[in-house]
């Protein structure tokens, strides 16, 4: 006599084998999922292109009122020098430690912080926390004792944030900067 549960157990593995074998016998690889941006992305990204432009426009207006000349600089910003050294010095570089002082202002020329309120300052221009991006770019074109007015639209100063107390989000800002000391890094 046969044993049924030996029968049942070669039953068993004999069906598990051709279910595997049946299963895996077409292998086709699966499409690529393809990602999209999304508009909410796109509307930002064409929004803050568009509050940007406007920035400057509304700068290159207020600058062509003054009488002085403003250079624009490839970091976005645009500055004069009030009082510039004729004597070719060292400018600062990374990872020099510099002192300086310095104001904001509204556009308009209202003061939002005071040079008493903010100077001296010391800083690495690496470090990026304390000093926006606009003005670490800025104090690289100065020598000691230079005096120079930026103005920077908010994506070179304190950017979509402000600084959370006095600067609202995304606003430009006007800066007068005496760069005091450099003590170069070594």
């Amino acid at each position: 006599m046969k044993n049924p549960c030996g029968t049942l157990k070669y039953s068993l593995v004999i069906a598990s084998l051709l279910t595997t074998m049946i299963a895996c016998k077409n292998l086709e690889p699966r499409e690529p999922i393809e990602r999209k941006t999304s508009t909410t992305t796109d509307f930002s990204i064409e929004l803050n292109k568009q509050r940007n432009a406007a920035e400057e426009e509304y700068i290159e207006k207020l600058i062509a009122t003054d009488s002085a000349k403003y250079q624009r600089s490839p970091n976005g910003f645009y500055y004069r020098f009030v009082v510039q050294d004729s004597i070719a010095g060292d400018q600062p570089e990374f990872g020099d430690r510099v002192t300086f002082e310095y104001d904001v202002k509204t556009l308009e020329g209202e003061t939002i912080y005071s040079k008493d309120e903010l100077s001296p300052v010391t800083k690495s221009l690496e470090q990026e926390y304390g000093v926006f991006k606009g003005l670490r770019e800025g104090l690289k074109l100065m020598q000691v004792n230079d005096e120079v007015i930026f103005y920077f639209p908010s994506y070179t100063a304190y950017g979509f944030y402000g600084d959370e107390k006095r600067i609202g989000l995304h606003t430009p800002i006007k800066s007068r900067v005496k760069l005091l000391n450099i003590d170069k890094g070594k």
